[in-house]
């Protein structure tokens, strides 16, 4: 059934919470998960590097199926694709517990950045859909609060369970979660979404984007490794292979004429690659080095790291709804420059523990973050018409989703250089020397940001 065009205020109120659920699900996943690392790294004894690509598994995946799931979803329906990638990741989460060894969680983390894809590459679309252009951006700004409350809630619940009952509980917890989402989903978004019925699926498109990813990624992931140049050569040919393939495509997978006809909607999200490749490393960091460095309990670092998302969820739907009423290009500007400054603070946190610079750091850091998130959202979504609204969205999510993987490619690389062992000072050679190109990439980002104006 094809959605209508119009809903009450009530139905709106009710698609935006089941969104809202389905943004928080995707982060409290993932904060449990770098709480829990630690926990992770002894049960199997490996060693920091793998905990790394523990944490960049789901990553590579979800990029991989972003794209795809929602142009699939344009085609059959984005809720009906929505509730199907929940339960996929309901089914990798009520196994991960049972693993054996590291290989079949890494596993399990793959399938899981499977389900998450379909889940990513639709919650803002529904919105976008459904929400009139003057009210998107509040929308949006909650649906983002819904994030940064599942990276609040994250460390607190999965350092809570880890603590009590071990690492295997948090995904139990994210079963349970992904079940009670999904049925949110099927009842409250009364009518099927679909943007694009019966247009074709671009299966070829699709294999090509995803084994260009594949080899782009692993090869980010792999650096320094020699290997990973070889990978790297081999996506870039794939990559301008993919782009020559889709721009002949009737109705390709990927709308490359939105980058080509589009500099608004092109430069923001070069920007939104370069925030997240920036600012994704700071939890997987931060849950090493307030545990070994600070010697606390997972539970303990979950209170101290819930400083930076606490700020976002505040400030997020106040910008959001800023970003309605004046140019959003002006609030991410600034807020990519005060994260930079954030990223600059943390070089001053050594090996002598200091609880409060740290707080007031990841609330610099949150700070800078929702300035930049809902306005930069709905600066995107704006730039396009609303037919284009799904792929905008999916572009958006991937670029986003390919910017944490080259913050958790930056991060592994200077482990590898600066953390060869156990040492406190090496941990914190390697937070300094990450966080120095963080801070590097968000001013670089805000350049960026600053230029993506609609031509006059």
């Amino acid at each position: 059934m094809m959605h209508k065009n119009t809903h009450t205020s009530y139905e709106l109120a009710v698609i935006l919470l089941a969104v809202t659920l389905a943004s928080f699900l995707i982060p409290i996943f993932v904060a449990m998960v770098n709480i829990a690392l630690p926990a992770i790294g002894a049960a199997f004894a490996v060693p920091s590097e793998t905990l790394a690509i523990l944490s960049t598994t789901y990553l590579v995946s979800s990029v991989i199926f972003l794209v795809p799931a929602a142009r699939l979803a344009d085609i059959v329906g984005l809720k009906k694709i929505c509730v199907t990638g929940l339960c996929i990741t309901a089914l990798a989460t009520v196994v991960a517990p049972f693993s054996s060894s590291i290989g079949m969680l890494l596993v399990c983390h793959a399938v899981a950045g499977i389900g998450l894809a379909c889940v990513i590459s639709n919650t803002i679309a529904i919105l976008s859909v459904a929400y009139p252009p003057m009210r998107r951006g509040a929308a949006i700004g909650i649906a983002v609060a819904g994030v940064y409350l599942g990276l609040t809630a994250g460390p607190l619940i999965g350092g809570a369970l880890t603590q009590v009952f071990g690492w295997t509980s948090i995904y139990f917890f994210v079963f349970a979660l992904c079940l009670a989402t999904a049925v949110m989903i099927k009842v409250s978004v009364k009518s099927e979404i679909v943007t694009t019925p019966g247009q074709p699926f671009d299966l070829r498109g699709s294999i090509l984007y995803g084994v260009t990813i594949l080899f782009l990624m692993s090869g980010l992931i792999r650096i320094p490794d020699p290997a990973a140049i070889v990978s790297l050569v081999i996506g870039a040919v794939l990559l301008v292979m993919f782009v020559w393939f889709e721009k002949k495509t009737p109705y390709p997978v990927f709308a490359i004429r939105l980058f080509t006809e589009n500099k608004v909607f092109a430069r923001a999200n070069l920007t939104t690659m370069i925030n997240y490749g920036a600012t994704f490393a700071v939890s997987f960091f931060m849950s090493l080095y307030l545990q070994q460095i600070g010697a606390l309990t997972p539970m303990e670092a979950g209170f101290v790291m819930m400083a930076m998302p606490i700020v976002q969820m505040i400030f997020s739907p106040i910008t959001g709804k800023l970003s309605d009423k004046i140019d959003g290009r002006i609030i991410m500007t600034a807020g990519l420059i005060v994260t930079g400054i954030g990223m600059a603070l943390f070089g001053f946190i050594g090996t002598d523990y200091n609880q409060t610079a740290i707080i007031i750091n990841l609330a610099v850091v949150g700070f800078g973050i929702a300035l930049f998130g809902a306005p930069n959202t709905n600066l995107i979504l704006g730039s396009v018409e609303r037919k284009d609204n799904g792929s905008a969205n999916s572009i958006l999510a991937t670029t986003r989703q390919m910017g944490m993987v080259v913050s958790m490619a930056i991060a592994t690389c200077i482990i590898l250089l600066f953390y060869s062992n156990t040492s406190g000072a090496g941990l914190v050679a390697a937070m300094h020397a990450t966080f120095a190109v963080s801070a590097v990439l968000s001013f670089a980002a805000a350049v960026v940001g600053w230029t993506a104006k609609k031509s006059s």
